[in-house]
């Protein structure tokens, strides 16, 4: 009788060893990458892949999130879910370096904008000066050469300080100038009167007489401009 119980238990393991070879539902297939596999129903056909391959282009950040959720949710059409990964992350870097230029190119033009404003304002400053100046108009090429030729062979601070900065050309300069018919004309006859006594005068009156001459040139030079740079006409 024992030996009639031993076999029958051997038996039952015998049973119980070929149910498990030829059923192996108890352990999961393992795939290509040695992980389990995910359950049946996630291996059937779905549009996820497709979908995520539209939003790559469309959205690509979201397009590939969703790739990367088609592959690790269905094995279905596989490349296609990579291939959405691919061009969803490319897609996310061309946009972001198309944003980056654009923003570049929008500082640029911002730039340019700013600097042609500043330039008009500029340039429109200084056509009320030259409108405002009492020479304007009254003044031709001519006087503006002799006006030239005067500040060139002046003193650097443009007043005399000394009998020494004082040349016979320097007030031969100042009588040609005086010579026009301009508002001017009488301060720079004054002042050349005035480089040839220079001697005789107090200090008062140097400073007052290179008052009177910076006020004289700069309206002149104002009034100038114009026929050097039509567009301040």
């Amino acid at each position: 009788m024992a030996g009639m119980g031993g076999e029958t238990d051997q038996g039952s393991d015998g049973d119980a060893q070929e149910k498990d070879t030829a059923d192996p539902e108890g352990c999961a297939p393992e795939d290509d990458t040695g992980e389990a596999a995910e359950p049946a129903e996630d291996l059937a056909p779905t549009r996820l892949p497709a979908l995520a391959v539209v939003l790559a282009f469309l959205v690509p950040p979201v397009g590939a999130v969703l790739g990367h959720t088609a592959v690790r949710r269905t094995y279905w059409r596989r490349g296609l879910s990579r291939l959405a990964i691919a061009a969803g992350w490319t897609m996310t870097a061309l946009s972001a370096s198309g944003l980056l230029l654009y923003l570049h190119y929008r500082d640029e033009v911002a730039r340019v904008e700013a600097l042609e404003a500043a330039e008009e304002q500029a340039q429109e400053e200084m056509r009320q000066a030259i409108a405002e100046s009492p020479s304007y108009g009254l003044v031709d090429e001519d006087f503006c050469q002799a006006l030239t030729e005067v500040a060139e062979i002046s003193p650097p601070t443009e007043f005399v300080t000394s009998q020494e900065q004082i040349s016979g050309t320097m007030i031969e300069g100042y009588e040609t100038l005086a010579g026009t018919d301009t508002p001017n004309a009488q301060v720079y006859g004054d002042y050349a009167h005035y480089l040839v006594s220079f001697t005789d005068h107090e200090v008062n009156e140097h400073v007052a007489r290179a008052e009177e001459l910076q006020q004289a040139v700069n309206d002149d030079v104002l009034a100038c401009l114009p026929l050097v740079d039509e567009t301040l006409e």
